[in-house]
């Protein structure tokens, strides 16, 4: 097989591949619910909340914290811890909650992170979020209460040289002067100068307003899954109060470090990853059953395989039909004329009568069988039978003898369509006519005669039905000039069989994915032991086009043409009684077989 081949497989086995693909990556899912250890080291998780600190603020009153590894000891300490408790409506100490919390400072980048560890990934992005949100109402809390504490130093001072100031202009104003007014005068002075300093730093407090927070989130937290080392690793740094980190150390100690321990699942141990990979293998077994699932499969599917089987040329590859013409079973070379099926069955008639021209100088005899004399009262002249069979039922036999039949006709030959399966017959349908045994009916489809039943008895024996059929065939060879024999499948009755010696040419009929090489072996060995004249093999039902020349074809890109309705004359002057739906009966008892 070639690459192309391959493809082909693939393609045609894709619903195979695609639930392999689909239970690999549920088997690749379902391993994690057995696996005891990741399913463990899925139920922790660490969440980190991110802080930057503006150090550029400068106020008049300094700040209670000068740098970012202060404000990381307050996280874990004093009232914060408490303050977080209280705002979750936690049960726990907020001792026990900072024990969860490991804080990180980078002073280059002036940030801080605050990690917590929960078997919640909720609870731990939530206290983390707490921590931050209580550090910094904690930091604020700190700068307001020195920031007023500051504000009320000095109208104290204000207070305290206002009432100095006041006594000083008591003796200055006295009567009669008193000695040292000159000493009061300056310490009022003095007194004064002093008085508008200290205004000048309340207004400026004042004016700067109260502290704000120096603390901004850079990141709010987001929980993601660790290990359970990692998790314990962290909670044992809380208990010994070591969960204050620097960036510098702790990639610095990184060797010692308990913290540097994979905080994801390992590759291939989380949900995802196992699907993934129980997708991708689940893959590569589609694929190999798709290979082994066709060399196992007998069935033909392509012209090379066709060909390899009956050991016989593909005339034709007819397209499938759309389902409202299988439903409708629609004459499409009658009703779309342009489509690729019909195009295809016009391939078909042209290779028969290449095949009838090159045998002409070969005299054509029915072995055994004598025509009725006096049935028509046309000259002799060269006829072909041609006999559409197949090896099983259902592959298609019944619409290729019908648009092959309308296919000759449009070319000017006189068809005359026979139905040789009279255990199911089924061709009058495709031409809308009723059962009517023993009469030639005419078609819509101009040219084209039809017998639907050679006889009308119904308890007539298999034997006395085919010779019916054989005397048909005689007695219409010289009144048209094609004839095509429905016949039944080889492999199901033996009707076709005996009906072999009749015809001229044999045509072969195998519907793609549904003929077996075990039948077509089969059938040709009853043809060839039999000595009939193969003419080839149609492939019916294949879903790529047969040649080169359909790709000026769109589907349907023709509407169906409406047709004439049927004359009701033929070119011999023949005369079809309406009343009988166009048919000539035979009412001579004598004889069963249709006059024409």
């Amino acid at each position: 097989m070639d690459l192309l081949s391959y493809f082909r497989v693939l393609r045609r086995r894709w619903v195979l591949i695609v639930v392999c693909v689909i239970l690999g990556g549920a088997l690749g899912v379902a391993t994690t619910l057995f696996d005891t250890k990741a399913a463990n080291q899925r139920t922790y998780y660490k969440a980190t909340n991110t802080q930057i600190y503006d150090n550029s603020q400068s106020g008049p009153v300094p700040s209670v914290v000068n740098n970012i590894d202060q404000i990381a000891v307050l996280v874990t300490t004093g009232d914060v811890p408490k303050a977080v408790a209280q705002a979750i409506g936690s049960d726990e100490l907020g001792r026990q909650l900072a024990e969860q919390v490991v804080t990180t400072t980078n002073s280059v980048t002036t940030t801080l992170d605050i990690t917590v560890t929960d078997p919640s990934p909720k609870r731990a992005a939530a206290l983390a979020d707490e921590f931050a949100k209580q550090i910094e109402a904690s930091l604020v809390a700190r700068d307001t209460a020195r920031f007023n504490s500051a504000r009320d130093d000095l109208q104290k001072q204000l207070d305290d040289l206002k009432a100095q100031a006041n006594g000083f202009l008591v003796q200055m104003g006295q009567v009669p002067r008193i000695p040292d007014f000159d000493t009061i005068q300056r310490q009022y002075d003095a007194t004064q100068n002093q008085y508008y300093s200290v205004y000048g730093q309340l207004q400026s407090l004042t004016s700067a307003g109260p502290p704000t927070s120096r603390l901004s989130t850079l990141e709010t937290a987001q929980a993601v899954p660790i290990t359970e080392a990692e998790y314990l690793a962290r909670l044992n740094l809380g208990a010994l109060g070591e969960n204050h980190m620097q960036a510098g150390n702790q990639s610095n100690a990184s060797a010692t470090n308990p913290l540097v321990v994979a905080s994801s699942p390992s590759l291939f141990e989380s949900r995802a990853s196992r699907g993934v990979l129980g997708a991708l293998l689940g893959l590569l077994v589609g694929i190999g059953l798709a290979v082994v699932a066709d060399r196992l499969d007998r069935r033909i599917r392509t012209r090379a395989e066709a060909e390899e089987a009956f050991g016989l040329p593909v005339l034709a590859e007819i397209p499938n039909f759309t389902r409202s013409q299988a439903r409708n079973r629609e004459l499409v070379a009658h009703t779309r004329p342009q489509s690729r099926a019909a195009d295809a069955f016009r391939a078909i008639k042209t290779s028969v009568l290449f095949q009838q021209s090159a045998s002409s100088g070969d005299e054509r005899t029915m072995r055994g069988v004598t025509p009725i004399e006096g049935m028509f009262d046309a000259e002799p002249h060269e006829c072909l039978v041609v006999m559409v069979t197949s090896a099983s039922p259902r592959e298609g036999k019944t619409t290729t003898s019908a648009n092959l039949a309308a296919v000759f006709a449009e070319a000017g030959e006189e068809v005359l369509v026979v139905n040789c399966d009279f255990r199911r017959p089924t061709i009058h349908q495709q031409f809308g006519v009723e059962d009517v045994p023993r009469s030639v009916q005419s078609t819509s489809v101009p040219n084209v005669k039809i017998v639907t039943n050679v006889l009308a008895d119904p308890t007539a024996n298999p034997a006395q039905i085919v010779a019916a059929q054989r005397q048909v065939v005689a007695a219409a060879r010289d009144r048209f000039t094609v004839i095509i024999l429905d016949t039944a499948p080889m492999l199901a009755a033996n009707d076709a069989i005996e009906t072999v010696s009749v015809a001229d040419l044999v045509l072969l009929i195998a519907r793609a994915s549904v003929t077996t090489i075990e039948s077509a072996t089969r059938s040709m060995e009853i043809l060839t032991r039999l000595g009939a004249s193969l003419g080839g093999v149609v492939l019916v039902a294949t879903d790529q086009p047969t040649n080169d020349y359909y790709y000026y074809y769109q589907r349907d890109r023709l509407a169906q043409r409406e047709r004439p309705a049927p004359a009701t004359t033929n070119g011999s002057g023949v005369t079809f009684d309406a009343s009988t739906n166009g048919s000539t009966t035979v009412s001579d008892p004598a004889s069963e077989a249709p006059r024409f």
